[in-house]
């Protein structure tokens, strides 16, 4: 049992409160300080995780471990939303994506559209788990909050879920990050002059040019792998934490997936259908981990086998 003292107001504290406290830290706005704290820390493989990717943390942590030395003995896993929408706005910058792949070779860039999560990890002694993207503002401008944990047994844990997440997205290369770097620079360019001058060829040019880029990224969204293999990832992702209905499945990939689950839309990539069909896909995927005896549906659930 754990030693414990009554305090003050007549609550008690333990031990293991304490032991909990020294492990574990508030982050306030701003938390730039705590993100040098978290690099200064990495000795083998930090993790970032974030919808939104900025330059300058970005060139942080590769100053840092250029000065240090260790720029090919650091690998780096990076989970992102390289979506359109977000290159385009500027919230996230190809452009860092390639600094850190150029002078961090050992980087690893996965393409996770539904991301949420703000997630830091260095090796398995510390992770921030906050609200703040990694990006100026989110360091040092914006009111952000979050919690810094310590201790290999909790980061680990924490690590595992975030890789579990990685797992999802699809690896880009740091050819196709400077492809989308220069598609992001020649889009906003183009909507730029759009403003300005409102001529409807350069619309129709800027349209065509989405258009084309939207078909790019979902190319290396899927990763020249077929639809029901994407799925079959997703459906062992879910049935590993629950069992779970076709109906609720369905949801629960739409969500994972929102770009390759469209209702609205026919969508072909590389001749494998998706959009409209996705469900019919989902359908094969459970058909072809049922027949490998990866799952089972039993009692209306479908779940893990064994």
């Amino acid at each position: 049992m754990s030693a414990s003292t009554s305090t003050g107001d007549g609550r008690r504290s333990s031990a293991s409160d304490a032991t909990l406290s020294n492990r574990i830290e508030l982050v306030r706005s701003p938390w730039e300080d705590h993100f040098v704290q978290l690099v200064n820390c990495v000795r083998k493989s930090p993790i970032l995780c974030t919808p939104y990717v900025g330059a300058a943390p970005c060139s942080r942590l590769v100053r840092t471990m250029e000065a240090r030395g260790d720029s090919n003995r650091i690998d780096v896993l990076i989970v992102t939303d390289l979506s359109l929408k977000n290159i385009l706005s500027g919230a996230t910058d190809p452009a860092a994506l390639v600094l850190i792949a150029d002078h961090l070779p050992r980087t690893v860039v996965r393409f996770l559209p539904s991301l949420h999560a703000k997630v830091y990890i260095a090796d398995r002694s510390r992770a921030v788990v906050t609200s703040a993207t990694l990006s100026q503002s989110g360091l040092c401008r914006n009111i952000e909050y979050g919690v810094a944990f310590r201790g290999r047994s909790f980061v680990s844990h924490v690590r595992r879920d975030i890789e579990d997440f990685a797992s999802l997205g699809s690896p880009v290369s740091v050819d196709q990050l400077t492809m989308l770097a220069d598609v992001g620079n020649d889009l906003r360019e183009m909507s730029r002059q759009i403003e300005v001058r409102a001529r409807r060829r350069l619309r129709r040019e800027f349209d065509k040019r989405m258009r084309n880029a939207e078909v790019d990224i979902l190319r290396i969204r899927v990763a020249g792998r077929a639809p029901h293999a994407i799925f079959a990832e997703a459906i062992q992702h879910l049935l590993r934490k629950a069992p779970m209905r076709t109906a609720d499945l369905h949801d629960a990939i739409q969500v994972i997936h929102p770009d390759l689950c469209d209702d609205a839309i026919e969508l072909v990539i590389d001749g494998q259908r998706f959009g409209k069909k996705w469900k019919h896909n989902v359908r094969t995927a459970q058909q072809y981990l049922k027949k490998q005896g990866r799952i089972e549906l039993k009692d209306g659930l479908w779940q893990i086998r064994g």
